[in-house]
């Protein structure tokens, strides 16, 4: 029995994860019966139930009420982290895919058949995240990252009928199958190089035994293919366009934030531990691959967005810039760099949940899918319009939005660390990352201006209401990014107690 107590005792840190499980199984029992529109109810209270456990993990409290310190614990022999930094990005995606689920409900009630399978997929695909943001070794990594892979396939191609979210399903998996066919390759180099799998192990083994810099830079750059893929960083963008615009919108909501969050928590513990970033750690200059990355993203996503007329390639170009200002923090990494990171991903979780809403209600109660077609919104349906200028400006990074806190915040610690004479990359990557966001300005009030400059055509549908569940969500996140933008002192003070 003492051989499998490291087993017994791995699942006592894992009942968020347990609950998600329970709450897949429940769905499924649930949709074989006539009850299928319960669902969605389970579906709901899994999530829930998950999120309430990571709480008590974060923040445990003894008999009497006082507060304990957080659960840090490597499980399942160091193949699984159970911290404070993987508890944070669990309750963001936790919330992501709960705000995802409930303005789902309205979308699939017309469907006649999928529901159950539509919210067993999606809590399989959030099960997969939440994995990786705890996986603690190249094993557990790869296999996390395959499981939200191919339950996202699924999910882009669930309209069978519809042409393009089957040619959206299948170009996602011929780019994962490649990127992941290059990370895989990494990681078998890296761990030649190091006879292990666990990446503390793996950054220790380095620092005392540095590779040839070459093989280091080429395991690297192939491992980061399939980072780079899951956060859609260029060039292993391309894919996103094509499946935003072809997948149903709610999972198009569902990939902009949760797939790309879980990305980089696992990026972040990866480059924590395995390029240690001490003096004399680091085994090249991995700071200079993500420089250029953040460049090359920051430039395809803005300058992409800049002709799109379709809102979800323009909102699919706008999430790939904004993969670029996330990868401008990894350039301090510093713990302020990181405590900002996780403040931006929260942030970014609200302000595209609240886009891709909009869009929702615009394509589901008028039929309206490009730019042209917004036209007159904001006098046709002042609701729409008011919530959408807010969730715009926040995305530009205007004040007093949550997104000016963000970039802020982020810019601030690299602007901090590049200071430093011997770290002039980061003030250098702030001037740019800047003007690029004077170049998102335009794409976005390009949206703003149809709506409020340009006049309805003639015989166009009156105002239509956007329900009591779309219209609460829409208020609660536009407001969520107004707050955020005034008030950022508790999340910043969470962010920062939220480390490795």
């Amino acid at each position: 029995m003492n051989d499998y107590a490291w087993v017994l005792d791995g699942l006592k840190h894992v009942k968020p994860e347990l609950a998600l499980v329970g709450a897949i199984l429940a769905v499924i029992l649930v949709d074989l019966t006539r009850l299928k529109n319960l669902a969605a109810f389970f579906a709901l209270m899994g999530l829930l139930g998950a999120g309430y456990l990571v709480g008590r993990l974060a923040y445990p409290h003894g008999p009497e009420g006082q507060a304990l310190a957080p659960v840090h614990a490597i499980v399942f022999k160091g193949a699984y982290a159970v911290d404070g930094f993987a508890s944070y990005f669990k309750l963001a995606l936790l919330s992501g895919a709960l705000i995802v689920a409930l303005f789902s409900i309205p979308a699939v009630k017309d469907w006649q058949t999928g529901k159950g399978e539509f919210f067993t997929l999606l809590l399989c695909c959030t099960f997969g995240m939440l994995l990786m943001a705890g996986a603690n070794d190249l094993l557990m990594m790869y296999l996390s990252l395959e499981f939200v892979s191919i339950t996202s396939y699924i999910l882009a191609g669930f309209l069978r009928k519809n042409r393009k979210s089957a040619e959206a399903s299948l170009k996602y998996i011929i780019y994962g199958a490649a990127a992941s066919g290059f990370m895989i390759y990494g990681m078998t180099f890296l761990y030649g190089l190091t006879g292990t799998l666990n990446v503390e192990a793996i950054g220790i083994e380095l620092s005392r035994n540095p590779p040839q810099p070459t093989l280091t830079l080429i395991t690297s750059v192939l491992i980061m293919a399939g980072f780079g893929y899951k956060i859609a960083a260029v060039p292993f963008h391309m894919w996103c366009p094509d499946v935003y615009e072809g997948a149903p919108t709610p999972v198009t909501a569902f990939f902009s934030v949760g797939p790309k969050a879980a990305g980089f928590a696992m990026l972040a513990r990866f480059l924590h531990e395995v390029y240690r970033t001490e003096p004399g750690g680091a085994t090249f200059e991995w700071k200079l691959v993500i420089a250029l990355l953040a460049v090359l993203t920051m430039a395809v996503g803005n300058f992409g967005a800049l002709h799109q007329q379709n809102l979800k390639r323009l909102l699919a170009y706008s999430s790939i810039a904004h993969a670029g200002y996330l990868l401008v923090a990894f350039v301090a990494f510093t713990p302020g760099a990181l405590s900002a990171l996780l403040f931006y991903i929260v942030i970014y979780v609200i302000m595209n949940l609240g886009a891709f809403l909009v869009v929702l209600v615009l394509e589901q109660k008028y039929g309206i899918e490009t730019v042209d077609g917004c036209r007159g919104m904001g006098w046709r349906s002042p609701q729409l319009g008011a919530v959408m200028t807010i969730i715009l400006f926040a995305l530009t990074g205007l004040p007093p939005t949550a997104g000016f806190a963000g970039k802020f915040l982020v810019f601030s610690e690299v602007i901090k660390y590049g200071i430093d004479p011997t770290h002039g990359l980061g003030v250098a990557l702030v001037i740019i990352a800047l003007v690029f966001s004077v170049v998102s300005l335009f794409y976005y009030m390009r949206i703003v201006a149809a709506m409020y400059l340009a006049k309805p055509r003639e015989g166009e549908a009156p105002e239509v209401s956007p329900g009591p569940i779309y219209g609460t969500m829409l208020w609660l996140l536009a407001l969520g990014t107004l707050v955020l933008g005034i008030w950022w002192g508790p999340l910043q003070s969470w962010t920062a107690k939220a480390q490795f």
